[in-house]
């Protein structure tokens, strides 16, 4: 539910939810009702619901511009499900989103009509500074990049307009359709996952539990051709947050995987953890941190986005202030590390205006749902608050198992050429486009790879 700026409407995205056995799906829709009149006036007539059958047949060239219909079966109206409402500043537009589908619908306020809706298409996970940790078994955090596409399938979103341009910003986690009836959950690893051995011949590799086995992904999406093998691995949520041109609908910025980066190398403890328990990397095997919530607030001239980490806990704050040249600027969070404890779950979060606080401070004010808590974060612009502390940084060639026990593959997280050489600097095997090494004819002991990149990797033999 949102109120429009300037006080005269209220919105709510009716999301038309199936039943868990599938066998009553409501066609989603948006209420515009109009409050000039003042609340205790109104009437069924103040009440504008928009029907999405509008857009009933014509799924081929949606699904061309990356909206996402789920169940087959269904109408395209009945499987959207409105979830989130932005609404610009000058309350004539609104823009709402369609979580599962990946999609935004543009609405006319003024008119109270519906505009149109577009995809916001998927995220190569394979690009350098896209990577994430996508076991739960492996043992240690491996920030990598995988042969994986993932949709944005924002929850909250957020108004922002730079200049004369209106954007939206989005916080990505990621949503499937899981129910008794019907269920699109499935795993890279599980037997009824093919994977096209063409495009991908090292299936086996990416089917390891280490690796991508136990890796959530949709099973609606990827079969490019209709037959029993997937061409393309397609993931739910980008485990991050994104910036829109909502007037071209270009996508301009995306926080790729620095929300993981950030918390791997500051807060080991709640990497990826379950907002239920503490544990790292309990949750890397789906949709990682899960940014749930955004809020913006703009101090001094400047413009923050304040997103919310469902998952791990917490608040991350960028500078936004122009959204081509995006900024981290810090991550707080008040979850206990010790113990489980404290605020867990966090879902939606407001910001304070000082002119709006009785202290005269700014605050984000931040609602968590596992503990049930509110958490108050006061916002205070440093010298160096915009200044960004986290880079982007060049997705790593990996190795693993490691160490590897002796007679054991080692396998390579991308396609390399490489030499292996001994602690004294002698060549012992070289291969051209390599997938894994043999080890069963190495002594225990501890060796070098250099790939044809210049990567240089350590392994353990035992």
């Amino acid at each position: 539910i949102s109120f429009t700026p300037d006080g005269t409407k209220v919105m709510t995205a009716n999301e038309g939810e199936p039943n868990d056995a599938y066998t009553v799906d409501p066609e989603g829709s948006i209420s515009i009702i109009d409050i000039t009149g003042g609340i205790p006036n109104l009437l069924q007539s103040n009440v504008t619901t928009l029907s999405l059958a509008v857009f009933n047949g014509q799924e081929a060239a949606l699904a061309a511009s990356g909206v996402r219909k789920v169940k087959s079966t269904s109408t395209l109206a009945q499987d959207l499900e409105p979830e989130y409402i932005a609404i610009s500043a000058d309350s004539q537009k609104a823009w709402v989103s369609c979580q599962e589908n990946n999609a935004v619908i543009e609405i006319n306020l003024a008119a109270k009509t519906l505009g149109n809706i577009w995809g916001l298409g998927q995220k190569d996970m394979s690009i350098p500074g896209n990577g994430f940790d996508a076991s739960d078994t492996n043992g240690e955090i491996l920030i990598a990049n995988w042969p994986v596409k993932a949709y944005y399938n924002p929850d909250a979103m957020a108004y922002l307009k730079a200049g004369s341009t209106n954007y939206i910003v989005t916080a990505n986690e990621g949503d499937e359709k899981d129910l008794g009836g019907f269920s699109e959950r499935t795993t890279v690893g599980a037997n009824t996952y093919t994977l096209d051995p063409t495009i991908f011949p090292n299936a086996s590799v990416l089917k390891a539990t280490h690796n991508l086995g136990r890796f959530r992904v949709t099973n609606v999406n990827g079969n490019k051709d209709g037959d029993n093998e997937f061409e393309e691995i397609h993931a739910l949520g980008a485990r991050s947050f994104s910036i829109f041109n909502a007037d071209t609908k270009a996508i301009v910025y995306d926080s790729g995987d620095q929300f993981e980066r950030h918390v791997a190398a500051n807060h080991p403890l709640i990497f990826n953890a379950d907002n239920e328990a503490n544990g790292a990397k309990a949750r890397s095997r789906a949709k990682g941190p899960e940014p749930e919530g955004v809020t913006l607030g703009t101090i001094k001239g400047q413009t923050f986005a304040f997103i919310t980490l469902e998952r791990t806990g917490g608040v991350m704050a960028y500078n936004v202030t122009d959204p081509n040249n995006v900024t981290f600027t810090d991550y707080k969070h008040s979850r206990m590390t010790t113990a489980y404890g404290g605020d867990n779950g966090p879902e939606g979060i407001t910001y304070i205006a000082p002119e709006n606080s009785a202290t005269g401070k700014a605050y984000v004010i931040v609602a968590n749902e596992i503990s049930g808590t509110l958490s108050m974060y006061e916002v205070v612009l440093s010298p160096t608050l915009a200044n960004g502390d986290v880079k982007s940084e060049k997705a790593s060639f990996n190795i693993f198992p490691n160490p590897v026990k002796k007679g054991n593959t080692l396998y390579f997280n991308k396609t390399k050429s490489y030499e292996l050489y001994d602690m004294s600097g002698k060549l012992l095997g070289k291969a051209q486009n390599a997938l894994t090494v043999d080890t069963s004819k190495l002594a225990t002991g501890v060796y070098v790879i250099k790939t044809s990149d210049g990567d240089v990797k350590r392994v353990i033999v035992q």
